[in-house]
Parts: C-alpha cells; structure tokens; sequence
C-alpha cells in the first residue's frame, strides 16, 4: 500500500505597506519582472498582476513618464537655443550690411574729394586703402562669428536656394528626346542645302544677265 504525503499547503504572505510601495515603484520602473518581484518578496505572481492591475499600474510607466519629461525639456531647451542663434543670425547680417554700406559711403567720399581736387589724390588713396583693409577685417570678424554660431552661407541664404528636381526618364522617354534631336538636325541640314542652292541660283541669274548683256 502506498502512502501519499499531503501536499505543503503555500503559506500565504502579507505584505506591509511599504513593501507594497517598494514592489510598486519597482514595477513602475521597470527594473524588476513579475518573477523577480515574486522571488523577491514571496508573494505570486497572480498576486503581484491583481495588485497592479487594481492600481492601474504599467511596468515602466514611471520610466516613461520621466523619459517624456526629459524629452520635452530637451525639445524646449533646442528650440530655445535656435531661436537664440538666429536672432544672432540676423543680428551679424545687419551688422556686416551696415558696416558695408558705412564703409562703402567713406570710400565714394574720398573718391569724390580727390575728383574735386587733385592735391588730395594721395591722401584719399591712403584713405581707400585703410577702409579696404578695415573691410577685410570686418569681414573676417562676421566670418569668426558665424562659425561660432555654427552657422553657414547655406544657412543665410536658405531662402534662395533653387531647388533642382530630378527625374528618371524611361526608355521610352529617352528615345523620343534622341528621335525629337534628330528631327531637328535633318531640318537644319536641310534650311543650310537650300539656303546653299538659293545662292548658286543667284549666282548663275547674274551670269546669264552679264552674257546677254555681252
């Protein structure tokens, strides 16, 4: 006769608040499974499910809420920073198109003046060139700040750049282009041989006037 033992009955485990806390912020944070959760507190998994699912808690819900978080924080602080660098964008242009024109101005002046007297030609020319060489530096300076900014002549000129469209021609298409091509040579071959006949036929009217004329 044999004897089956009675099987253990599971010991039922009741956990205090705060280890539910701590199961509950580990689950909403996704760096524990059902299992280890299980293991680690002694309670099962079905337990674990109730318990959540009564809470209406996600596995990783805290870490997608923070990750949320972050990104529109990031999102912000990027947009931020490119409404800043292009109020620096147009603050340079306006710079370099003023000193420009500034510059430009006290060249024409000089210009003007040694016109109007000729003993101020050496002196107007020593003035030229400090504002040329003045207008090299400033440039240069624009230059610097632009690639601090971290700005191109592609970026401030966006706006105008064309935009090339591209497209694939098919066989077919290609043929039509080459037959429309050699058309067009045939008919230019042809205007230049009658043009080139015309001409002869000029030539030999004016021979026999000149023989009747004889």
């Amino acid at each position: 006769m044999t004897v089956t033992a009675p099987s253990a009955k599971r010991r039922y485990v009741k956990l205090t608040e705060a280890e539910w806390a701590e199961a509950e912020a580990a689950w909403a944070s996704g760096s524990a499974s059902l299992p280890e959760l299980a293991h680690r507190f002694g309670v099962t998994e079905r337990g674990l499910q109730a318990r959540f699912a009564k809470l209406g808690l996600e596995k990783g819900a805290t870490a997608k809420a923070l990750a949320a978080k972050v990104n529109a924080r990031v999102k912000k602080e990027v947009e931020a920073q490119a409404d800043t660098t292009t109020e620096r964008a147009l603050t340079i242009r306006e710079a370099t198109y003023g000193h420009a024109c500034k510059i430009e101005t006290m060249i024409l002046d000089n210009l003007e003046a040694a016109a109007a007297d000729p003993d101020r030609i050496y002196t107007a020319a020593a003035s030229v060139k400090m504002l040329t060489n003045a207008a090299a530096a400033l440039e240069r300076l624009h230059t610097l700040k632009r690639n601090a900014l971290g700005i191109t002549d592609d970026d401030m000129n966006a706006d105008e750049v064309p935009v090339l469209v591209i497209k694939n021609l098919s066989d077919i298409e290609v043929a039509s282009i080459r037959q429309r091509q050699s058309d067009e040579d045939e008919f230019d071959n042809d205007s230049i041989e009658g043009e080139d006949e015309g001409a002869e036929a000029s030539e030999d009217e004016i021979v026999c006037e000149s023989d009747d004329a004889d």
